[in-house]
């Protein structure tokens, strides 16, 4: 699911934006639209390096998720608007609690083990891993080149991740970094015409 952002620009430069010509407005809303690309990519990266919890309490390696869905953020703009398009799984979570249930099968796969962490199950038995549910139970454990079997997977019928607005900006950085690129590139345009 993809996050599209929109935010609300000052009315003093919506405003000026009325008067502008066609051309010149798409200009003015692809710097804002740009600009906040640009802030949201810096401001995810940073968040990035602060949200590995549960890698760290399994001994795993991060999986780089939001470092690489914030290397795929875009824009688009036209005389009337910009958006910003975020394709990171889950980012919606900043803005409500997000439930998530299986599509495909009959429960979740929770990673409890380094070995599991950022894998599907068919990862891991492509990399060697036999992987079984103990009958009756709501767990999946695995075994690898015959040795001892390991908890993998905890098994859940859903699973709801509670809001984080902290990874976003506010609505106000995010108006505040669309209207000040808007603002800045249009005084360097009123200073050289003249």
């Amino acid at each position: 699911m993809e996050l599209f952002i929109s935010a609300k620009i000052s009315p003093k430069l919506r405003g000026l934006l009325l008067e502008e010509p066609v051309d010149y407005r798409k200009e003015l809303f692809s710097v804002g639209g740009n600009a906040l690309a640009e802030g949201l990519k810096r401001y995810i990266r940073r968040q990035a390096d602060l949200r590995h919890d549960t890698a760290r309490r399994l001994g795993a390696r991060p999986t780089g998720l939001l470092r690489k869905g914030a290397a795929r953020i875009t824009w688009m703009a036209s005389a009337n608007d910009a958006t910003v398009n975020v394709p990171i799984v889950g980012i919606s979570r900043a803005f409500h609690d997000l439930t998530i249930r299986p599509r495909n099968a009959k429960a979740l796969t929770i990673p409890v083990a380094d070995a599991a962490y950022g894998h599907r199950v068919r990862e891991l038995q492509r990399m060697g891993w036999q992987v079984f549910r103990p009958r009756g139970r709501d767990f999946l454990m695995g075994r690898k080149d015959g040795g001892e079997a390991k908890l993998l997977y905890a098994l859940r019928k859903s699973v709801t991740v509670r809001k984080d607005r902290t990874l976003l900006p506010t609505d106000d950085q995010v108006s505040a970094t669309i209207t000040n690129a808007m603002a800045r590139h249009h005084a360097r345009k009123v200073v050289s015409a003249a």
